[in-house]
């Protein structure tokens, strides 16, 4: 089970940043989630960014590239696909 303590950190950590990151080109979220390393779920908790396309870092705008981690909490950043409606 994740610390709550951390997650609170966070939580936190993330409000700071999630507007400006949330604005940048290709962001679809950014979450306090669980962390999954090699394919698998672990106890840790992280801050995941959910994007349309990871690029190489030279490819990132200026300005845009994502930390590694924020205040001493991991950040992932994650290819994903914006949710769409059902008809």
């Amino acid at each position: 089970m994740a610390d709550p303590d951390l997650t609170l950190k966070a939580q936190f950590a993330l409000a700071d940043v999630a507007d400006d990151w949330m604005s940048r080109s290709g962001v679809i979220s950014v979450e306090v989630a669980r962390r999954w390393i090699d394919g698998a779920p672990t106890d840790q908790v992280g801050i995941r960014v959910t994007v349309e396309k990871k690029l190489p870092e030279n490819e990132v705008p200026p300005g845009e590239v994502f930390p590694e981690d924020l205040g001493g909490i991991a950040v992932d950043l994650v290819e994903g696909r914006r949710p769409q409606l059902e008809n």
